[in-house]
Order: C-alpha cells, then sequence, then structure tokens
C-alpha cells in the first residue's frame, strides 16, 4: 500500500508539471531567481569551466528542476535552500559527471592530432577551443557527442571520434607511460617505419603517444585507442629528454614563437594548424610545458599585473599584453586581445596572422589600432607552479 501511495505521489506530481509545462507557465519566482543567481557567482562564476544550468518549471509550489550541474555544494545548497522556502522539489538536476550514464569511464584521452571543441553537440555549433592528441581529460557526459574538461579546467563538447573514453584506473596508466612528444608543427605517423606506407594520422606540435620502443629512424608509438604506427625521430622526442632539455625562459618560448609567424588566425584555435590571439600564447607555453588559462580574459588575471609606462621601460621580454575596452565611468574594462612583449616596444600576436607588431610610431612594424586599445601587461613565467593556473604537465592533477 505504502509503494502504490508512493507511485501515486509520483505520478501526480509528474502530471502537474506536464500541465504546467504546456500551460507554458515558465515563470521563475524571484526569490528562486536571485538564489539561482546567487550560486552561480559563488559555484559556477565563469559558465567556462564550471556550470549550474538549471530549468525550473512550476506548479504553485511545487517545482522541478531540470539541467546540469559541475557543483555538487551547488545542488545541495539549492535543494536545501528550495525545501527552507516552503518548495516540493522533484529533482532531476543532474550532477555531472554522469557516473552512471558514462559506466564508470569519467576520464578521457584525445585521440585525433587537434580535437575541436564546441558550444553544443553539434558541427554546426561554435567551436571554443581544442584539445591535442594524448592530452587527459575528464569526462563529463555523453550525448552522442561527450562533453569534456581539459587541463586548464575547459568545459566543452566533442564529437565521440576525438575522445577515447578510459578508466581512472586506465588513465593513470595512461599518465604513467612513456611517451613521445611530436615536436614539429606538423606531420605523420605511419603505419610502417618508412614515409611510403600508409598513414595513420596527422600530428602537431604538443602531441603525445605512447612509446613502444624504435626502428630505425622511427619510434613505435600506439594512440589511446589502441593504433599503432611509427613517427619519424626527426619531428618527435621522448617525453623524458625533450623535458629534461626544456628551456622555461622568455628567449626560448619567443624563439618558438617565431616558428609560428604566417600560421592564420583561427576563431579558438590552439594548435599549430591555427591560433586566434590567446590559443597562440597558450600553444606557445604548452610547447615549453607550460599550462596556462585558456582565454585572454582569464590569462589577464594570473602572474603579476602590470599597469604599462609610457615608454614600455617596465615591460620584460615574454610578459603577456592586453587589450581592449578601457574602463569608464559607465562601463567595466573589456580584455579582448593579448600578445607577448619580445622587447624592442615590438610584441607577437594573432590577428589575421601570427606577426609581430610595434608600439613606436618610427617602427615600420607600428600598429596605432592596438596601441589605442593598450591595457596592461601580466608577468606570468616566474609564477608557474607557484600560483592557481600556472603548472605544467608535471603538477597539472589531470596528468597525474
Amino acid at each position: 500500500m505504502k509503494k502504490f501511495a508512493s507511485f501515486f505521489a509520483v505520478f501526480l506530481f509528474i502530471t502537474l508539471f506536464a500541465v504546467a509545462s504546456e500551460a507554458g507557465d515558465r515563470n521563475i519566482p524571484v526569490e528562486v531567481a536571485q538564489l539561482t543567481d546567487s550560486l552561480k557567482k559563488q559555484f559556477a562564476p565563469d559558465r567556462r569551466v564550471a556550470l549550474l544550468d538549471v530549468d525550473y518549471s512550476f506548479s504553485d509550489k511545487n517545482v522541478m528542476l531540470r539541467g546540469v550541474t559541475t557543483s555538487a555544494e551547488a545542488k545541495n545548497v539549492l535543494l536545501k535552500e528550495l525545501a527552507r522556502k516552503g518548495y516540493t522539489v522533484m529533482d532531476c538536476l543532474e550532477l555531472l559527471p554522469d557516473v552512471k550514464g558514462l559506466e564508470g569511464k569519467t576520464c578521457g584521452i584525445i585521440n585525433v592530432s587537434v580535437a575541436n571543441m564546441r558550444v553544443a553537440p553539434d558541427f554546426s555549433s561554435e567551436m571554443m577551443t581544442q584539445s591535442l592528441m594524448g592530452m587527459p581529460v575528464r569526462v563529463l557526459q555523453r550525448d552522442g557527442w561527450v562533453r569534456i574538461q581539459t587541463p586548464d579546467n575547459y568545459i566543452a563538447w566533442v564529437h565521440r571520434v576525438g575522445v577515447h573514453p578510459v578508466t581512472e584506473e586506465e588513465m593513470a596508466a595512461w599518465n604513467k607511460a612513456e611517451k613521445i612528444v611530436v615536436t614539429a608543427h606538423y606531420g605523420f605517423v605511419y603505419s610502417e617505419p618508412n614515409q611510403t606506407s600508409q598513414t595513420v594520422s596527422d600530428v602537431v606540435a604538443g602531441n603525445r603517444l605512447k612509446w613502444e620502443g624504435s626502428k630505425g629512424a622511427f619510434y613505435k608509438v600506439t594512440y589511446p585507442d589502441g593504433r599503432r604506427g611509427y613517427i619519424s625521430k626527426s619531428i618527435a622526442m621522448p617525453e623524458k629528454k625533450w623535458r629534461s632539455g626544456l628551456q622555461q625562459d622568455a628567449a626560448g618560448i619567443i624563439r618558438t614563437a617565431h616558428t609560428m609567424m604566417g600560421i592564420p588566425y583561427l576563431w579558438a584555435g590552439t594548435s599549430s594548424k591555427g591560433v586566434d590571439c590567446s590559443g597562440f600564447m597558450r600553444t606557445i607555453l604548452f610547447m615549453h610545458d607550460i599550462i596556462i588559462p585558456r582565454d585572454a580574459s582569464q590569462q589577464a588575471y594570473v602572474g603579476e599585473h602590470i599597469d604599462i609606462a609610457a615608454d614600455f621601460s617596465n615591460l620584460q621580454p615574454g610578459d603577456l599584453i592586453f587589450f581592449g575596452r578601457k574602463a569608464t565611468p559607465e562601463r567595466k574594462e573589456r580584455v579582448v586581445h593579448v600578445g607577448m612583449y619580445i622587447g624592442g616596444k615590438r610584441f607577437i600576436h594573432s590577428q589575421g596572422d601570427v606577426h609581430i607588431s610595434s608600439f613606436d610610431p618610427a617602427d615600420e612594424l607600428f600598429d596605432e589600432y592596438n596601441l589605442g586599445r593598450l591595457l596592461f601587461a601580466t608577468r606570468v613565467l616566474p609564477y608557474i607552479n607557484k600560483e592557481a593556473g600556472l603548472n605544467t604537465t608535471e603538477t597539472n592533477e589531470y596528468y597525474k
């Protein structure tokens, strides 16, 4: 009898919501809207890296919650506060990762040279960022496509071919395995240890593959999904050897930046195939094993803030410089572009393509437009592994 009563209550609850939905009852009470806004500011202020997307259906003081969140604490507070305000709640708000739906495979490894990550699970959806082969990610949700979170905590959807889902144990094994790091901007993996054999896939700088040995002028490698192939030693290097010879100083990073001169601008791009402005910074630093936040508006608020002197004398090569809308009494400052200072009042950035510009009116590379919207600079290199959001693959928790 108790089971029947419970079933009938749930049935009645759902029926009420079905009627409310058909009637278009989506009006959110002010107290609930204010609660939601407060929780978003506290637990998910930047939806690029945290989610609290709640959809409400009301029938008097009955409310059904739908949507997704990455914060268990936010969900618990929301349910508690709604109950305190006298609402009877049907909780259909999904907490990510969707452990049950993912069948325990809450981790993943990027399985193509460059995986395009989008706002929604559709090829026509706007691209937000990219991730690189061998990169460990968190798998949050699967809906034909896969919703993932990258080592810089960026959340977006990737086509299922782009990521190989794994368990936590399988991820740990991948992270511990010896890797080959691609050091050239572009190349191929072949089915046999010669360049006349069938290609397995392309590769770009920063890709990582499991090292299975060597054969002549090639490394034998395995992909995250188990495919095997051979990559030329001229375009790749064992990760430990690569890391031991790595320079993380401004001069070395600027040399790497110069090797990307002329590569076209690509909105949301973070690879040798194409970069946007912040993706360019992200890419050249990642090629030196440094992980920084993805977007210019995020990069602008890590490291040491520098108010740029009129003669640029307080800038150092390697500093990031930011551009955009300056603050006024009516509106906030807005960062929309970033480049890297290389000295002599010059900077390298991706705008149209990767090129060098200058703040000096006497310089043939003078960039009047960007000088007019110059905001400030940040110094990040001294703060790698000393500040949240600035780390390396040796210290980032995704790679452990």
